[in-house]
């Protein structure tokens, strides 16, 4: 029986947003998952009890209403969401189009945005919820072949920070964990590289790759009420590298 609450995750067919969506099933959260490939949200929403798959472009305004009310009407309100979706590829400014450019701010900033447009009106309603972005060391530092990705994901740090100071005191928590690399297929331009993940292991103080289930975690902790002092906070979940 799920008791916790509605929990909506994106991004939730694979990498963190999985893991995220599986811990909070066990939390007792009914999970909406929620992801561009619907086959995957539904497979992964199969595996979860109370859970359900959904089908949601993000970056699509109307696709995310869409979702949103499908959420409301099978599950019912949503009390806690976390933004997953992402997307991430390593690219040269003078190479990078106009197109490619909006992309990653579509996802990885619009996408949160019109996410927490759509289930804020209930929180602030019900005086209750919680927001968690999963944002990206790349949202507080720069990095090499990645400037469009840090841009979008900084732009999404400070979203969540003034949707903190915005709705806190309407009842809403808004905080963002910040994933160093984790072993996702996000990772895969590095991780398939044994001696470039050996020099990255030997950099940190960790000594090794994250595990989505160590940022799932940390969710986990975000929403549930040990955290209910934690507005706009940013958590780093990185092995050490931003120390």
């Amino acid at each position: 029986m799920n008791s916790e609450g509605v929990a909506l995750v994106t991004g939730a067919a694979g990498g963190i947003g999985a893991a995220v969506a599986r811990r909070l099933a066990e939390d007792g959260f009914a999970v909406a998952c929620l992801d561009l490939d619907g086959d995957g949200a539904a497979k992964r929403a199969a595996d979860l009890d109370g859970a359900r798959g959904f089908t949601c472009d993000v970056a699509d305004e109307d696709s995310v209403a869409g979702a949103v009310a499908a959420v409301r009407e099978s599950l019912g309100e949503v009390t806690v969401l976390v933004n997953a979706a992402g997307y991430f590829a390593r690219h040269d400014v003078p190479e990078l189009s106009v197109r490619e450019w909006q992309h990653f701010m579509n996802v990885n900033a619009m996408g949160p945005f019109l996410m927490a447009r759509a289930v804020l009106p209930a929180m602030v309603a019900a005086g209750a919820g919680s927001i968690v972005n999963v944002v990206s060391t790349a949202g507080v530092r720069g990095g090499r072949q990645r400037a469009a990705y840090c841009a979008s994901k900084g732009a999404l740090l400070q979203l969540t920070r003034s949707l903190s100071v915005d709705h806190g005191p309407q009842g809403v928590r808004v905080n963002a964990v910040c994933p160093g690399l984790i072993d996702t297929p996000m990772a895969d331009w590095i991780r398939h590289d044994a001696t470039a993940m050996a020099e990255f292991d030997a950099s940190l103080p960790a000594g090794r790759i994250g595990t989505p289930q160590e940022v799932a975690d940390v969710v986990s902790f975000l929403v549930g009420p040990s955290a209910g002092y934690m507005h706009g906070a940013t958590v780093m979940v990185d092995g050490g590298i931003s120390a």
